[in-house]
């Protein structure tokens, strides 16, 4: 069934934004954790950074107290214990004893007498400059305590830092930074505070390592590690999506439908049933949609709907009422004998909704026109009877009040034989399906003859649905079948159309 223009917005507009909504919301779950994972590693990393460098300062620390007291001693006495150490720690560069901020002896010869830290310059601290005399140019660290006037200096290679970070994270470009100086892989120092976002810091040696991650290396690393996800959260969103489509159609459809039934939408159409002898014996009450803009709706569109959404019941209920005032209109009687058949479906038989199905038979057989006819409730197949005891005692007091029932569309529906063996049928109406197989040489058109004889021997009365043509009326008649309906007799109509048309 389409649907109002309205309705067919809203439920695209929603569709779209529940699609947008979920991958939105799962792509922003999958951004932050990426970057909180991606932040931890690299954080991780940079605190690596830092204690590896600190047991660095931590050595140098204490070789510095260690030969502290030899600043006093004569250079000849002390400098082998120095070249000893620069041997035996490989990270060391120089190793350098002072007296008042001059180098008295080290163990490189270029640094004696010259005045390499000044005694008020930050103690035990790691310093970054450039090298004027052991590597012009290139980068050093330096740590210093001092005593009074003495003092003891270890200069450490630059690289050795450098090192130790590629080995950390090779990929990711750190800078240690040390007062307002940093240097980077490169090896370039620079004075002030380079861009950063994460941060490792070093109070014991007032130093910290750093990273600025850019926002293309976010990407580059999403992208990498979670596009997968990503692909999987466009699959679900265009799963959950459609999901939301068929649901929002269905509410629209079902408010839609609603809506109908109190504006009385649904009207009878009648379709004749004529005995063997071809005369009119009844008819069967069938309903039609008459929507506003799309004209004359069939019932294969929304009865199925109808059905699932429990909008059969109040719509089969208004059917009774409108059929009910249709016949009062009726100037002269019926013809004796006349059956005026209903479809009703499994709902009909569950607790909530017997009464109302009773109420609307109550309601038939207080009018007027069940004085001249009898009443037919039409089973159809497309639900199953989840409770036979409830239902046969609903079957047992419409009996009671006079109704006959029949199972419609035999055959083709989910349960024909557990419904005739289980409850009280009058009749069984023979599908259309089956009705066409006569006269034709198809392996299954003996079936038509087994359901005949299967009527017989439990008694019951045959309709026959879908007659179209006079080989199927005279195979019908020759088997004893007692009433036939199908277009070769008339197509369904407007129920004052058939009254004025078949009942004049």
């Amino acid at each position: 069934m389409t649907i109002d223009a309205s309705f067919k917005f809203r439920q695209w507009g929603i569709t779209c934004i529940t699609a947008i909504g979920c991958f939105l919301f799962g792509v922003t779950i999958v951004i932050v954790q990426g970057i909180n994972n991606f932040n931890s590693e690299k954080q991780e990393s940079l605190n690596k950074a830092v204690v590896e460098i600190e047991n660095i300062l931590d050595t140098s620390s204490l070789i510095i107290d260690q030969i502290m007291p030899l600043a006093s001693e004569p250079c000849q006495n002390t400098k082998s214990k120095l070249v000893d150490l620069a041997i035996r720690y490989p990270e060391f560069q120089t190793v350098s004893l002072l007296v008042n901020s001059e180098v008295v002896c080290s163990t490189y010869n270029g640094l004696v007498h010259l005045s390499m830290l000044s005694n008020d310059s930050r103690k035990n601290e790691l310093i970054l400059m450039k090298s004027k005399v052991i590597e012009p140019g290139k980068i050093i660290g330096v740590i210093k305590k001092s005593k009074g006037k003495n003092a003891v200096s270890i200069t450490l290679n630059g690289r050795s830092f450098f090192y130790i970070l590629s080995l950390i994270d090779s990929d990711e470009n750190f800078q240690i930074q040390a007062f307002n100086q940093w240097v980077g892989k490169e090896g370039v120092l620079h004075d002030g505070i380079s861009r950063f976002n994460l941060i490792s810091y070093s109070p014991k040696y007032n130093f910290n390592v750093h990273t600025y991650i850019s926002f293309n290396t976010y990407v580059t690393e999403l992208y990498q590690r979670y596009g997968w996800i990503i692909l999987l959260l466009v699959m679900l969103s265009i799963v959950i999506s459609r999901s939301v489509f068929l649901n929002v159609e269905k509410n629209s459809s079902v408010l839609i439908m609603k809506k109908a039934i109190n504006k009385d939408h649904f009207v009878p159409y009648g379709q004749p049933i004529m005995n063997a002898n071809g005369e009119l014996a009844g008819l069967e009450i069938l309903i039609r949609w008459n929507h506003k803009s799309l004209g004359v709706i069939y019932p294969d569109a929304f009865i199925p709907l109808a059905e699932r959404s429990g909008l059969i019941i109040p719509m089969t209920r208004q059917l009774f009422t409108n059929t009910i005032h249709a016949f009062e209109k009726m100037p002269h009687a019926l013809p004796k004998g006349f059956h005026i058949a209903i479809n009703i479906c499994a709902q009909h038989f569950e607790k909530s909704n017997q009464q109302s199905l009773i109420d609307s038979c109550r309601e038939f057989l207080a009018s007027p026109i069940s004085q001249s006819s009898f009443l037919v409730l039409e089973l159809t197949e497309r639900g199953i009877i989840e409770n036979y005891g409830e239902a046969r005692e609903v079957f047992d007091s419409l009996h009671d009040m006079g109704v006959r029932m029949a199972v419609d569309d035999f055959g083709t529906g989910n349960a024909s034989l557990s419904a005739i063996n289980n409850l009280n049928f009058d009749y069984i109406k023979v599908d259309k399906s089956f009705i066409d197989l006569i006269g034709s040489d198809a392996v299954s058109a003996p079936l038509v003859d087994n359901i005949i004889d299967l009527a017989r021997r439990l008694n019951l009365s045959l309709t026959a649905e879908g007659v179209e043509n006079q080989v199927q009326v005279d195979y019908l008649k020759e088997n004893g079948v007692d009433h036939l309906q199908g277009y070769f007799y008339g197509k369904p109509v407007p129920l004052d159309e058939f009254i004025q048309t078949y009942l004049k």
